[in-house]
């Protein structure tokens, strides 16, 4: 603390919203880092009240300060050695009595408290009502009431904080919960032999109660003072007098009597009106849960939550994908031709375009997801997995980074630090590429809306159940394998429903799709440059054939049609007005001049749009010629004979080459391709309609959208893997195994689907 600067550290149990109250506190000013030498989220901020600045350490979720978690152990170790000014205890008050035993461990460490009682509308629903006042007297510390999804409170919580801060609240004090008579005649003892110099007196009884519950940190700890050897004897002679009297363990005796001054405060202060009272949470949990329905159920979201990607968001791609190509125009117009316009042009802007225009897809995916997760819904998921992830040899919990790995494979391959066994965390990042990032999800949306435009959506769900198909039968692999054994049992807890509001979606979304415009201004803008350079050089290539003269001739023909359809429309007029005999209507008023007109304007039009084809097509034959003798062809044709089998052309093997890089980057390649912002002008057909002239199949497709999914996603998800596990080879393992599954399925649907004429 500076002179006016405090230091808040908000703690409660998972599920609880704590991280929901933390963006209340501090809005926009949110970091995101590791805590030193852990692999845990750290999450901080800042607010200002009053003048006075609150740093904010968002606690990973946490059920005690028994130091049994990784995240228990961060959130005792800050309380402890980092000594923030208040503790905000977050406390879901639809569950007081499992919320409160962190509560009870606060309160025995001594810091200022204040308690965020929060989801009071929840409390509400169940007919709960509690006496703020004498609750804030029995827990020693102010008691608000919030509601932390809406803001309701957060002044008011804000207006305690700054008055415990300060040491102005009358509700702040130190108490101790109270044991049993053997308890406390045990912790004096121990507490008498503490050489309070060499520590915070404030832990002293603590520490004794540590001792009795034999936790390991705290005997560790108090070896090393010195007086420890004789305190860490009083205090086994202490444990086996509790153990003889009560026949039970220390800890548990001390977990009972927390539990007895739970009960205690919560009969005291809360009352429940059972003609209110209702359980809609698990009302709705019948069904969404169901063994037989939660599985079809989850299918049924899922494929809603794609078909309204596609749907909704082709209209605003229309509107990017118009602003690309009028912002590439106006600078091919005003720039002089040279290698700076073209990098410019078709390198930056035409490469990274190519991905903006996909911007409100992804922000409609994250927003469903946002909407998924805040209901309470995304907790469900992993329950209905439960039974799946257990044949695997994992836990339902295991599913929640995978579902993360729907917005991206990096942070969903870190999120499996909240999984306890290391055997479980390594198996779980091994299966969690293959759930479908939405990186890949451009991809998706122009391979099938190029091949499959009727089913784009179906096809683009359907690659998303393979994947987790693909991921659970890999996870069934290698727990038979390479990571034989079963997970830690763990009971999955099920946070109550809650309405999401539409501030907290919105911050989620835009917290998740800034970080993919992050990555379109960096690592999709230095692939799309690297594309570009690959695609430029040599700048000088000898063609075969004389492209120009082939156009001339196109235009010759098709204006020779033209002139003789010109001839034939005027000897039709003639003889049709020359039977027309009507002095009440003019001629060219007339039904049947009007049908000639309408027969011309379409065969013109036919013949125009042959030629807009024909063209077209010797565009494309003439940039693929020029394309190949490029360093981005030379490199695709050296790569050919591999994907051969596949049905790929050179083309796919550069792109799936970039792809490497980022999966985004696959479109910004085609782009390169084909040439698409090389020409810019109104008769620029654009990468799809390239891909269907491309001689691409739709089998061929099919099994490159398969191939896209199932290979290696990215080289920050490589990277990821390697950060996570601590080794390279279960990292090139991932790689490998990822790759040649891909090559497979890919070379599987290419052969069975010629042999049985699929899509023919």
């Amino acid at each position: 603390m500076t002179d006016n600067t405090f230091n808040i550290a908000i703690a409660g149990n998972p599920n609880c919203g704590k991280t929901t109250i933390f963006n209340q506190l501090t809005g926009a000013h949110q970091r995101v880092g590791n805590w030193p030498g852990v692999t845990v989220e750290r999450k901080s901020g800042h607010y200002s009240f009053a003048d006075v600045r609150f740093d904010t350490i968002d606690l990973p979720g946490s059920y005690s300060l028994s130091a049994f978690s990784a995240e228990e152990k961060i959130v005792r170790q800050y309380l402890m050695d980092d000594a923030p000014d208040v503790v905000v205890n977050v406390i879901d008050a639809s569950n007081l009595e499992r919320n409160l035993f962190l509560t009870t461990q606060l309160i025995e460490l001594g810091r200022p408290m204040v308690i965020a009682l929060n989801m009071m509308d929840m409390a509400d629903e169940k007919g709960l009502s509690i006496d703020m006042d004498t609750f804030a007297t029995l827990l020693g510390a102010p008691v608000v009431p919030v509601v932390g999804r809406t803001g309701q409170g957060i002044d008011l919580l804000k207006e305690k904080i700054l008055r415990v801060a300060t040491d102005i609240s009358g509700k702040s004090r130190q108490l101790n919960i109270p044991y049993a008579r053997d308890i406390e005649s045990e912790l004096d003892k121990i507490c008498e032999l503490f050489d309070t110099t060499e520590g915070d007196p404030h832990f002293t009884r603590w520490k004794a109660i540590k001792l009795l519950e034999s936790d390991r940190e705290t005997r560790n700890e108090v070896r090393q003072m010195k007086a420890g050897n004789e305190i860490l004897s009083i205090a086994e002679q202490g444990v086996a007098r509790i153990e003889s009297i009560y026949n039970d363990t220390g800890r548990a005796v001390i977990s009972h009597a927390r539990y007895g001054f739970i009960q205690g405060a919560i009969r005291e202060c809360v009352t429940e009106d059972l003609s209110v009272a209702s359980d809609y949470s698990r009302q709705i949990d019948r069904i969404l849960t169901n063994r037989w329905l939660g599985l079809p159920i989850f299918a049924l979201f899922m494929w809603i939550m794609f078909k309204l990607t596609y749907d909704l968001g082709s209209l605003p791609m229309d509107w990017i994908d118009a602003g690309v190509v009028a912002l590439m125009q106006f600078l091919s117009g005003i720039l002089p031709d040279s290698m700076f316009s073209s990098l410019l042009v078709e390198g930056m802007i035409g490469g990274v375009g190519a991905i903006a225009v996909f911007l409100p897809n992804i922000f409609i995916l994250f927003f469903i997801i946002a909407a998924l997760e805040d209901s309470g819904y995304m907790a469900r998921v992993a329950f209905i997995m439960d039974r799946i992830m257990h044949n695997i040899g994992l836990h339902g919990k295991a599913f929640i980074p995978m579902i993360m790995g729907f917005g991206c494979n990096v942070p969903a391959i870190m999120g499996t630090r909240i999984l306890e066994s290391r055997r479980d965390r390594i198996l779980t990042i091994l299966i969690n590429p293959f759930m479908s990032c939405s990186a890949r999800l451009p991809v998706y949306i122009l391979v099938a809306g190029a091949f499959f435009p009727e089913h784009a959506a179906t096809v683009i769900f359907s690659m998303y159940i393979l994947g987790v198909l693909v991921a659970i039968a890999s996870g069934k692999l290698f727990s038979k394998t390479i990571l034989r054994g079963m997970s830690k049992p763990f009971v999955l807890e099920l946070p109550p429903y809650q309405r999401p509001t539409l501030k907290s979606l919105v911050l989620h979304t835009w917290e998740r799709g800034y970080v993919f415009i992050e990555k379109m201004g960096t690592v999709i803008l230095v692939g799309s440059i690297l594309v570009w350079v690959l695609g430029y050089f040599p700048q000088e290539v000898e063609l075969e054939r004389d492209y120009s003269n082939d156009k001339q001739t196109i235009q010759q023909v098709y204006s020779q049609k033209i002139d003789a359809l010109d001839l034939k429309f005027q000897e039709s007029l003639e003889n049709s007005e020359q039977e027309y005999h009507s002095e009440m209507i003019p001629y060219t008023e007339s039904k049947s001049y009007q049908d000639l007109e309408q027969q011309y304007s379409a065969l013109k039009q036919s013949i125009l749009s042959e030629q807009k084809e024909a063209l077209y097509q010797v565009r494309m034959e003439e940039i693929s010629e020029i394309t190949e003798q490029k360093w981005i062809g030379r490199i695709g044709k050296f790569i050919e004979p591999l994907v051969a089998p596949l049905g790929f052309s050179w083309r796919e093997s550069v792109a799936l080459i970039t792809g490497f890089v980022a999966k985004e980057i696959v479109v910004s390649t085609y782009g390169v391709l084909f040439g698409v912002g090389e020409d810019v002008n109104e008769e620029n057909q654009g990468v799809i309609s390239s891909l269907r002239s491309s001689g691409m199949t739709p089998l061929v497709a099919l099994g490159f959208l398969v191939f896209t999914l199932l290979y290696t996603p990215c080289l920050a998800t490589v990277a990821a893997i390697k950060r996570e596990t601590g080794t390279w080879s279960y990292t090139l393992f991932s790689v490998v195994y990822s790759v040649s599954l891909a090559y497979t399925l890919a070379l599987g649907i290419n052969y069975f689907g010629g042999m049985f004429g699929w899509f023919s």
